[in-house]
């Protein structure tokens, strides 16, 4: 069960600026997936293409190049001119094509589906599952950008097949706009990774048994496990097994003809590691940022050197406010950070600007309080719990760093030179008070589920109104993944007595379908630009939880 991190902002100013990270942003959940992969804080997206291996669970299937594989049959029918296709996951209404062949696509989908959230779409997964694979096979860093928008229905056809010619191959490439020496680095790159499955492809597979696999760099596995140059070094020196290049049938060796398509200009130069490195990095963020005209990405992701949680921000039965969360610290090898050597603290800002505070926080324990990211990223937990006084209440913090063997001032952290990483406290999310009755209803039947929230007097005298947007499941006929469809929700206000003159209770009660117990929602005050929301919070953490009066 995934615990809600609460944010609370005002809807203007979050965004991924190109000069650093401006935290809160819409991308923070991405962000999460692609940092913390292990440690004592984790979302694991890498779990099922690590080790870099063929899968025990199903024979002869290697994960890691049936992510690269969706990337590249999700893009591949791209028209730059026209500005239409790419990487938009289409591919998920597209896999009964033949063009498409095998199960590989719906067992990925099936996989990222755990992911999937009102956080990111379905498209920027797809992408970061190739960055993952990619890494984690030891291939090269590919840039991440954000911002992929989803298919509603499937795209043209027209993904290159094994049994066409030449011509053809280039003509493909060409239009989703790519030259001759990137279509053979693109298929180089994506066939350094996996093979030919008897089932999908039984005319170019001998071998007769179900579930086997002609590897595209043979079954050495030293070459067949990872990312490396094999695939051009085979093919040059005569001695590849690769089935698309030596098979049977000349008619399928399409990557004999690819590769040799400019006089093995392109494969002599990949034939040198680093090369071969440095073009697949290049030409599979290419691919990856292939996108509908209209689609404006992201500069490249990187971790994120401070970033903090908010994990609760709620009025509590005293009057008072609780104030719970993280801070992560990026201490990898070159930040001149020794995590065990690492104070944090938080000076905080009333809600008018008159007070000021300090708060101490604790060194997470727990796995040396650590936590791992691609590329050798290693960041450090530390937590803090406060309560606040609900008159004062909060503007945000800023986040000083020190070291305590050195007695050195501490560096204080901003947010990006913004001032102040930002809280709002006019409408906040009451965890105790929110449940979702699971123990009663049977897996058909709709959840009674209960959203509260707590508003500013002076903002309920308004009239501001308060809601809850729901990112509701919706089963589709035929497709593995669930249609996210954000529903929005009123929530009325209450005459509950509680212990506070500074906020009135809003609550709301729905059923909610069993499809959609694990979806994202926020809490929202107002309305456009200006509204405060309380975001990221998950409903599968209130899952069989009690309602606490408060």
């Amino acid at each position: 069960m995934r615990s809600s991190t609460i944010t609370s902002y005002a809807t203007t100013g979050a965004q991924l600026a190109s000069a650093g990270f401006v935290w809160p942003s819409k991308y923070d959940y991405v962000e999460d997936l692609y940092s913390l992969q292990a440690g004592v804080i984790r979302h694991g997206f890498i779990d099922n293409v690590n080790p870099c291996s063929f899968s025990e669970n199903t024979k002869g299937r290697q994960d890691a190049a049936a992510w690269v594989r969706t990337a590249y049959h999700d893009a591949a029918t791209h028209d730059a001119a026209a500005g239409t296709g790419g990487l938009d996951a289409s591919i998920l209404f597209e896999t009964d094509r033949p063009e498409n062949p095998g199960t590989a696509f719906n067992d990925t989908f099936g996989f990222f589906a755990a992911h999937y959230n009102g956080g990111v779409s379905f498209a920027d997964l797809i992408a970061l599952g190739l960055v993952t694979a990619t890494a984690s096979c030891k291939g090269p860093k590919v840039p991440l950008r954000l911002g992929r928008i989803d298919a509603t229905e499937a795209g043209v056809l027209g993904v290159p097949e094994p049994q066409q010619d030449l011509d053809t191959h280039k003509a493909i490439f060409a239009k989703a706009g790519f030259n001759t020496e990137d279509m053979i680095a693109m298929v180089a790159c994506g066939h350094t990774l996996g093979g030919v499955h008897h089932e999908d492809f039984p005319d170019m597979n001998e071998n007769a048994n179900k579930g086997e696999t002609s590897r595209f760099e043979g079954n050495d596995n030293d070459h067949a496990y990872l990312f490396d140059n094999a695939i051009a070094t085979q093919y040059l020196d005569g001695s590849s097994q690769n089935p698309l290049v030596v098979g049977h049938n000349d008619t399928t060796n399409s990557d004999k003809r690819i590769f040799g398509a400019d006089g093995n200009k392109t494969m002599n130069a990949m034939k040198d590691t680093a090369q071969f490195q440095a073009k697949c990095a290049d030409i599979f963020a290419r691919m990856i940022d292939s996108v509908p005209a209209g689609v404006k990405l992201t500069e490249p992701l990187e971790s994120f050197d401070m970033k903090p949680y908010i994990n609760k921000l709620a009025l509590n039965s005293n009057g008072t406010l609780d104030f719970e969360g993280r801070i992560r610290v990026r201490v990898t090898e070159g930040t001149n950070r020794n995590g065990e050597d690492l104070a944090v603290r938080l000076a905080y800002t009333s809600r008018d600007g008159s007070n000021n505070g300090t708060i101490e926080t604790t060194p997470e324990r727990l796995k040396g309080g650590q936590s791992q990211g691609l590329f050798n990223e290693l960041f450090q937990w530390f937590s803090f719990a406060t309560k606040l006084d609900a008159s004062a209440g909060i503007r945000g913090f800023t986040i000083e760093l020190s070291v305590p063997s050195t007695g050195a001032p501490a560096t204080v952290f901003d947010n990006e030179g913004t001032g102040l990483y930002p809280v709002q406290d006019t409408v906040l999310y009451q965890t105790a008070q929110s449940c979702m009755d699971t123990n009663t209803a049977s897996a058909s039947d709709p959840f009674p589920f209960t959203v509260t929230a707590a508003v500013r007097k002076d903002q309920a005298a308004a009239g501001a109104a308060v809601a809850m947007e729901l990112a509701l499941r919706t089963p589709r006929q035929g497709i593995v993944i669930d249609k996210l469809e954000k529903k929005t929700f009123p929530l009325a206000k209450s005459d509950k007595k509680i212990p506070s003159d500074e906020y009135v209770l809003y609550e709301m009660q729905m059923p909610l379908p069993s499809s959609s117990w694990s979806t994202t929602f926020e809490i929202v005050l107002g309305e456009g630009e200006s509204a405060k929301r309380v975001t990221q919070l998950y409903s599968n953490s209130l899952a069989g939880v009690a309602c606490t009066p408060l």
